[in-house]
């Protein structure tokens, strides 16, 4: 798809940064910058609800064998953090991939790292800065924004912001989140995406509704969509997501999901709706640890699981399966870099959807093109066997003692 099918989007304007401090408050901060250094690295790891994460059924038992240093959850020290279930008069323990890394981290680094759990309501930029690197490994603005009030959620965004120890940096992260930026960048890269047009509060508020809708419709007419899918900016799964069948036929249908839904979440994805993909035309979901590709999961609307070549079940003809590698490959080279040395100018995490269904042309072999990008994907740690928990911890301690160096200097992102 060209450029213009894909309609650049800004997030919340941002305030302007705050004036420096003086120069008595920056010599206290640098005598408590040299304190930090001479102790324990200082981890924070940003904390999911317990309750969401019980819901979402991805969790990990303290007496996994495979992983027996999540016994040290077992500890009075951790108790909060456990989540019980009770099934069928037994009772078992878990915890949460966050809560798993910081437990990994405290088991092999004992003597070397300190990990500070930061729950929703303790979010605070004070609480931020008292560590040398503040992870956000679920819990980020979009589960914020669906889970928690809009203090905590503003709370939190002001701490992203003003915080040069976050990891992945602020401006990263609002990069991801906001689909439509990165649409038109892999578009702009020459990576196939589907055809897409991006509706801001601004245009939404510049025509009546009906006007509005009535210019849509002719756009999408005229780019030969008869049917289309909606989903919000910020939207988390199927949460705001729409499809609107003989578009054309459905004005009203789409004028009242658009009057709801743009002022809600404040921008809005239109695409044109591919056949099949909602159903048995399989997303690859790819993973990518310090840039460099792990493993995948396939889903469809019946089926996850592996492709046969990675060990599982689901057939993927070879040529197809190497195509979807290379262009997964593609894409995690073409997002932006962070200022950091080596394989840390990579994101820890990165899970790139290779979706399908597209027509197959030169632009997009086999009908794959890029879905989505995430950086703070669901794990699917019970249908793989890649020890991702051990190594996003491991790479998290060393990325952790860069920051340190680094003098609390603010991590740029180079797009």
């Amino acid at each position: 798809m060209s450029k213009s099918d894909v309609s650049d989007v800004s997030d919340v304007s941002d305030s302007s940064d705050q004036s420096d401090t003086s120069q008595a408050s920056s010599k206290k901060s640098s005598k408590k910058s040299q304190i930090k250094k001479s102790g324990k690295l200082k981890v924070g790891i940003v904390l999911n609800y317990k309750q969401a994460e019980r819901k979402k059924e991805e969790l990990l038992n303290v007496n996994s064998k495979k992983m027996p240093w999540l016994a040290l959850a077992k500890e009075e020290q951790y108790r909060e953090h456990v989540i019980v279930i009770k099934k069928s008069g037994k009772a078992r323990s878990f915890v949460a991939a966050d809560v798993a890394i910081g437990i990994y981290l405290e088991s092999h680094y004992p003597s070397k790292v300190e990990v500070d759990y930061i729950t929703p309501p303790e979010i605070s930029t004070r609480r931020f800065k008292k560590n040398d690197i503040v992870f956000v490994i679920i819990y980020d603005l979009l589960e914020a924004f669906h889970l928690s009030d809009k203090q905590i959620f503003y709370t939190f965004k002001n701490a992203l912001k003003n915080s040069s120890n976050v990891y992945p940096p602020y401006s990263y992260q609002k990069f991801v989140n906001n689909k439509c930026n990165y649409y038109a960048h892999l578009a702009q890269k020459g990576i196939p995406v589907a055809p897409t047009y991006c509706i801001t509060r601004e245009k939404w508020y510049s025509k009546s509704p009906t006007k509005f809708v009535t210019n849509l419709l002719a756009r999408v007419k005229a780019k030969h969509w008869d049917s289309i899918i909606a989903k919000p900016v910020y939207g988390q799964e199927a949460i705001g997501f729409a499809k609107f069948m003989e578009c054309q036929d459905n004005r009203s249908k789409l004028e009242k999901y658009l009057a709801k839904n743009v002022p809600k979440y404040k921008s809005i994805v239109i695409q044109q709706y591919i056949p099949g993909f909602d159903k048995n035309k399989p997303e690859i979901r790819t993973y990518f640890v310090d840039g460099k590709y792990v493993y995948s999961v396939v889903t469809t609307e019946s089926v996850v699981g592996q492709v046969k070549q990675e060990g599982g079940k689901y057939a993927l003809p070879q040529k197809e399966w190497e195509h979807v590698l290379k262009l997964a490959k593609k894409t995690m080279a073409s997002l932006p870099k962070l200022e950091l040395k080596g394989q840390h100018k990579h994101p820890i995490l990165t899970r790139i959807d290779i979706g399908s269904g597209l027509e197959d042309t030169k632009q997009s072999p086999y009908g794959y093109f890029v879905n989505e990008v995430e950086f703070v994907p669901s794990l699917y740690i019970e249908d793989q066997d890649y020890p991702v928990v051990q190594k996003i911890a491991k790479s998290l301690y060393s990325v952790a003692k860069e920051y340190r160096q680094r003098d609390s200097a603010k991590v740029n992102v180079l797009f």
